[in-house]
């Protein structure tokens, strides 16, 4: 919970004019645990652990961090002060704050406490669901409040071996907690990691990418890793013991209770050496050295030794350096000698490093991208100069290990982001130039070398001691002590440890805490009796809280990591010091400064009563179903903790639905340098690189067609996922089904032509070269591909019954043959298909429901009555009449009106520019200055990336690019600046990168570029939202007036009338539970009126809104009345007001896609319940222009428009008609509706787009708008036509039913 909680709290520490309130705090933490739920939907447990008090270890650490952050907090607004910038009067967020016994902790638990009573009380999707709190009242890290459940949990004994577990946390070591639970079903859920700069993100965590690392996984590379021993072991390997020993060696590179060891970094290949080691030393070592949490000593003994060697080398590389050689010159110096040595100011190398310096010094002029390694026999000494040299240029190196004789050698390469470093690197030149150069004569004997290696490296040895510690390197006692107690600090890490005694201490109190980890300037924290003794100079204790310090980087390599060299605590003094104090603080202190335990909140119908809210005025009261009750762990009776596997794990290719295994294809692995490429740079360590057996190298592609065609197989290795194959390929021919005139269907054999044949190559060679850089998996050479459709997910039919639905065939994947799995072992629960229920059990009595009638469509209602074949629901239906679902396509038509866009065409021409050079200046424009690639377009649009800039450009119905008024005014101000740029690029018009030399001349060109560069940047075209080309926003303007307009209808929100409507088939009835499989495949537009029809999820149930955002399958709405989960949705409306949804938690009402239809007869029976004549039977309505439409037009006949195009129009208003194409359900149109031109640009006329039509089934005509119904509704129907071209006039459906109305297909 941590995680979470600074997460909303400080994202941006670095920033001293950040300001956010607790109110924001606590509704992003609500947010924020409130997606994570939704995203893992957990079964069986929800445990929210937030840190307590920490064991003393560990406060060490905490001390320092707080120490750390108050300084770093206090820097950055020194800084913003010195820069004379005006700061917020009110007072920064200080995050010291987040520990136990502060006053926000005691308001967050107050917080979380309502949080829990509402979910648990009004979302559906926490009632089945265990949930526990472990507040920070409770000892103890929160991480280990969970895996102590889980280790109590294991050792009952109706456990399930198989359950599956989610840990969500930002810290490295969950991944060492998920490998000691030894339950394999174990992820750990974190947020992206990025590297390089960081863009501005729009939106709240519904923004964030998420990631799971399968611990499954981990532990099958981990037995790749160390499989080699199982031939060399004299005992047996046992890959949960090595897991044990993993962990440990992770211990001595550091966590959060024990110190690292010097010069050990994981980034430097520090777990490689480790895992050398541990490989060299375990097959002599006799057994494992983590037994089951006991560590053996002669084991443990026996890795320090090896890693002792690698200490030497440490000390090699850090004090090896040119001073060394200073006693090995002649004693005596004559004058040329002296005047050399001024003008060289002591600086010395031996000759071959003069032929080192000139091998580097050209390396660097020629600028060779290929690194430059030296032999392995090169004596420390030279390796230690190509380090220091290296280091003087600015440009990398490294020492690379060799895997079989573990030699060493030292390697430098040209870094590119120092390329403008030449002028500086001119001193560096002149200071090796001017070198002594000694003799290798000069250098004294190997042994006296040797004497005085082993007395400096003795010297080191006892300064670190001394300077670090303290301590006398020559006094065994104080050695001994220091050992034991880092063993015991290891044993301690590992449960325990026969020849220690561990005694069981009482954890810290709240405000010991408090004293003992923060620095003076948090004093405020605290309460103010225990202030004084941070400040007051008599104080006892004044000597924990020192007003500056040091850090000592201690051999890490970032700032973070650094030592901060603050005296420790002593526990005696401390609380000591604190007892006269403890008199004086109030009854509300007394309370925070002690403990209490666990909570677990269960829903529970018979509970009712008013929850009262933390925070009066903008929480509202809650009516609970909630009872709360006190929780304590699994009680171990009898029994041990279970170390290991539990019985009945399943493993590898049986493991359960959702874990993936590298087992499901026959593979082998091999560690080696790969350059995986997975954080846009390649690895430069060693890789367990995969290489997978092609169990269809031999078969010939004809027959997997006949075998695989039309069934279901799982793609996307190790990552299963169900698809249905379509067709399968290789380079000269494709397979697919065919269906035939008599309804049955063969495969057919479509041969490729030529340029056919190219892209399947290109693809295949992609998926081969994705796989080895992506993955690190060797798949070989694809030559087979599967095209698949992919499992949407399962359909709710309206007969009740789940089936399951894959993707069209126009949205199939390819996949390499030898990456397809065809049968798994645990096949995935939520996918299983499920007949109907009867009626009567699908839909009990008091079910609560939305009505999908035609009249009082998306009402809520409940089941008050049953029969075989239909239902009794009562609605809670408006009492006053009004078409509240018009009003946002009003405004969203206003906004097509008012927010204008151009094709590419016509911007060109208005900006006397030519349609190559617009095109160019607003996508990526790459010019090479000065070595560097700069990136001088507008970044307005991205052709590969199928993206497009909100409000600036979108993709052009008929080719190219529209751009909006915004857009041509950042291109017109672009050319008023910098006309000679313009000019030189109309000029000069190439494919490739251009030169700063291709604009202006050669000495002032760098100056010019950087000019354009520095505009770019104040016009801020880097943070410009990128979104796909099908998506849409309305703007604030817009947005606001939505809001506005929606506030005549929430004061009738309480004012319905109840109308018992009888005779309703199931598929007039929508269950909330039924949302996600029902409504995935509904249309929207900008505009459309909608309700909240999921019982689970932020947004209120019921709640009515407005589109005003589509992406994808992501709408943006922004509700009537404000809730407590509710958002800006990045500024772009009033706070608490919005909230992104998925399009299956939506019902639309502006435009009815489901229910049955009814006619008149459904009228009839709503007429004779009191609900009145309903408006079924539309105003004859007339189109304009020759797709128009006559004839009565039934609303409960509509059929579903073709999905939602970009800017598509409102239409139909004063009887202006809007064609809105229809194809057939079963073919795979586009649709007019998607390819139509914007209203508001095309005044009276609308016209057709491209439409695909299914072999077998015509086109429909178009529909009319209404003249009398403002909105985009439609009227009468045109004839069908029988064939892809021309009129359909007066014809009939395919079922030779008459069709009344006229128009063109």
């Amino acid at each position: 919970m941590n995680g979470i909680i600074h997460q909303c709290s400080h994202p941006n520490d670095v920033d001293a004019h950040y300001r956010i309130s607790e109110e924001k705090i606590f509704i992003d933490i609500f947010n924020y645990i409130d997606h994570l739920f939704t995203k893992i939907k957990p079964k069986k447990l929800f445990f929210m652990a937030v840190d307590g008090v920490a064991p003393r270890a560990k406060m060490n650490q905490q001390r320092s961090r707080r120490f750390r952050t108050a300084k770093e907090a206090a820097d950055a607004i020194a800084k913003a002060k010195a820069k004379g910038e005006e700061l917020p009067k009110e007072p920064p967020f200080d995050s010291n704050c987040i520990t136990p016994g502060t006053l926000f902790m005691k308001k967050l638990s107050l917080q979380l406490e309502y949080f829990v009573h509402k979910k648990v009380s009004e979302d559906a999707n926490w009632r089945n669901v265990e949930v526990i709190l472990s507040g920070h009242e409770v000892p103890g890290e929160g991480e280990h409040k969970i895996m102590e459940y889980i280790r109590t949990a294991k050792a009952q004994p109706d456990y399930n071996p198989n359950v599956r577990h989610c840990l969500y946390g930002l810290d490295a070591d969950l991944i060492m907690l998920g490998l000691l639970s030894h339950d394999p079903h174990f992820a750990l859920l974190r947020e992206e990691v990025t590297f390089g700069p960081r863009k501005k993100k729009k939106g709240g965590v519904e923004s964030q990418n998420f990631y799971l690392m399968h611990i499954s996984l981990l532990r099958e590379y981990l037995d790749l890793e160390f499989s080699a021993l199982r031939d060399l072991l004299p005992f047996d390997y046992d890959l949960e013991r090595i897991i044990d020993d993993f962990v440990l060696l992770a211990l001595f590179i550091g966590n959060d209770f024990v110190p690292h060891l010097p010069k050990l970094h994981i980034a430097e290949g520090a777990l490689g050496l480790m895992f050398k080691v541990y490989k060299r030393i375990l097959p002599e070592a006799g057994g494992y050295i983590n037994d089951g949490g006991t560590l053996d000593m002669e084991r443990l003994e026996l890795m320090f030794k090896e890693l002792s060697q690698f200490e030497r080398e440490v000390f090699e590389n850090d004090h090896d350096d040119s001073k060394w050689f200073k006693g090995k010159r002649k004693p005596v110096l004559n004058e040329v000698d002296i005047e050399a040595s001024k003008r060289s100011n002591g600086f010395e190398m031996t000759p071959k490093q003069r032929e080192i310096y000139q091998q580097i010094k050209t390396f660097v002029i020629s600028k060779d991208q290929e690194a430059l390694h030296f032999p392995p026999d090169y004596p420390a000494r030279d390796r230690k100069f190509i380090q220091n040299l290296a280091a003087d240029l600015g440009i990398r190196h490294a020492i690379e290990y060799h895997e079989v004789n573990n030699e060493k050698h030292v390697y430098v390469e040209f870094n590119s982001d120092s390329e403008d470093e030449d002028d500086s690197r001119e001193g560096v030149w002149k200071k090796y130039e001017e070198a002594d150069i000694v003799d290798d004569s000069q250098i004294n004997t190997e042994a006296i070398e040797k004497q005085k290696y082993e007395e400096r490296f003795d010297k080191w040895k006892k300064d670190y001691y001394l300077t670090k510690m303290g301590l006398d390197y020559d006094d065994s006692e104080q050695m001994y002590q220091l050992v034991r107690s880092y063993i015991e600090g290891l044993q301690w890490d590992l449960v325990r440890f026969k020849d220690l005694k561990f005694e069981l201490g009482q954890p810290f109190r709240p405000f010991e805490q408090l004293m003992g980890v923060l620095p003076e300037g948090s004093k405020t924290l605290l309460p103010i009796p225990l202030q004084d003794l941070m400040v007051n100079p008599n104080s006892p204790i004044i000597d924990f809280y020192p007003k500056d310090f040091d850090t000592d980087m201690n051999g890490k390599k970032a700032d973070w990591e650094a030592v901060v060299k603050i005296p420790f605590i002593d526990e005696e003094r401390l609380i000591e010091a604190l007892k006269g104090k403890e008199h004086l603080l109030t009854k509300e202190e007394k309370k925070r400064n002690s403990f209490k335990e666990s909570q677990r909140f269960v829903f529970d119908e018979n509970v009712s009563g008013r929850y009262p809210s933390p925070t009066p005025g903008r929480f509202p009261e809650i009516n609970i179903r909630c009872r709360v009750e006190t929780y304590n762990l699994p009680v171990v009776k009898n029994v041990e903790l279970v170390k290991g596997l539990c019985d009945g794990v399943q493993l590898g290719a049986k493991a359960m639905a959702g874990f993936p295994s590298l087992e499901t294809i026959p593979h082998s692995g091999e560690i080696k340098k790969h350059g995986v490429n997975v954080f846009n740079s390649e690895s430069r360590n060693e890789t367990i690189v995969i290489t997978l057996y092609n169990v269809y190298e031999n078969v010939e592609t004809k027959a997997i067609a006949q075998e695989k065609i039309g069934k279901r197989i799982f793609v996307g290795w190790p990552f299963l996922q169900e698809g249905l194959v379509s067709a399968i390929s290789d380079s000269n021919v494709r397979y697919e089904l065919s269906t035939q005139a008599d309804g049955t269907t063969e495969i057919i054999e479509k041969r490729h032509k030529a340029d056919n044949t190219e892209q399947w190559k290109r693809r295949a060679g992609k998926l081969e070269h994705e796989y080895s850089k992506k993955r690190g998996t060797i798949i070989g050479t694809v030559n087979v591909l599967v095209h698949v459709r992919m499992l949407k997910g399962l359909k709710h039919k309206d007969d009740g019954s789940l089936v399951k639905e894959y993707l069209p065939p126009d949205q199939e994947s390819d996949y390499a043959m030898q990456t397809v799995v065809e049968n798994v072992e645990c096949e995935d629960a939520r996918y299983a298909e499920q007949p109907a229920q009867p009626i009567s059990e699908e839909f009990p009595r008091f079910t609560e429901v939305f009505f999908l009638g035609n009249v009082n469509y998306g009402c809520p209602a409940c089941v008050v009555g049953q029969s075989k074949k239909s239902l009794a629901v009562q609605l809670a239906a408006p009492a006053h009449s009004g078409d509240d679902h018009v009003f946002g396509l009003e405004v969203a038509n206003q906004f097509h009106k008012r927010v204008q866009y151009h094709h590419s065409y016509n911007v060109a021409k208005k900006l006397g520019i030519s349609g190559l050079a617009l095109s160019k200046l607003t996508s990526s424009l790459h010019v090479i200055c000065e070595q560097h690639r700069v990136n001088l377009g507008l970044n307005l649009k991205f052709e590969a990336k199928k993206q497009k800039v909100l409000g600036y450009t979108r993709k052009a119905v008929e080719g190219g690019w529209d751009y909006s008024d915004k857009a041509i005014e950042l291109v017109a101000e672009y050319k008023r600046k910098f006309p000679e740029f313009i000019a030189a690029l109309e000029s000069k018009h190439k494919d490739e990168i251009y030169r700063a030399e291709d604009f202006y001349p050669q000495d002032v060109a760098s100056a010019k570029i950087h000019e354009i560069k520095t505009w770019l940047n104040t016009v801020e075209v880097s943070d410009l939202e990128r979104v796909s080309l099908d998506a849409e926003q309305l703007d604030k303007e817009a947005i606001a007036e939505i809001e506005k307009r929606a506030e005549q209808f929430v004061c009738h929100e309480n004012d319905f009338k109840k109308i018992v409507v009888k005779n309703i088939p199931r598929q007039a009835l929508l269950k909330p539970s039924h949302a996600a499989n029902r409504l995935q495949d509904q249309v929207f537009r900008l505009g459309d009126r909608v309700v909240h029809v999921q019982d689970s999820g932020s947004a209120p149930i019921a709640a009515k809104g407005v589109v005003i955002g589509i992406d994808n399958n992501n709408i943006d709405v922004v509700f009537d009345v404000s809730f407590i989960s509710g958002t800006t949705l990045g500024d772009r409306c009033s706070p608490y007001r919005g909230m992104t949804v998925l399009n299956s938690s939506l019902l639309n009402l502006s435009y009815r896609q489901y229910g049955p239809k009814y006619g008149r007869q459904a009228d009839q029976r709503a007429k004779s319940s009191e609900v009145g004549r309903a408006q079924s039977n539309m105003n004859h309505s007339r189109g304009n222009n020759a797709t128009h439409g006559r004839g009565n037009q039934s609303h409960n006949k509509q059929v579903a428009i073709a999905p939602r195009a970009r800017g598509a129009p409102v239409g139909g208003i004063n009887g202006r008609g809007y064609v809105n194409g229809h194809a057939h359900p079963k073919s795979s149109a586009d649709g007019v509706y998607n390819r139509s031109r914007p209203y508001s640009q095309q005044g009276n006329f609308s016209r057709f787009g491209n439409a695909h039509f299914h072999d077998q089934f015509s086109h429909r005509g178009g529909y009319g708008g209404s003249r009398n119904v403002p909105g985009f509704v439609p009227g009468g129907r045109g004839a069908s036509g029988h064939n892809q071209r021309g009129n359909g006039r007066g014809g009939t459906f395919p079922n030779n039913a008459p069709h009344r109305g006229r128009g063109r297909s």
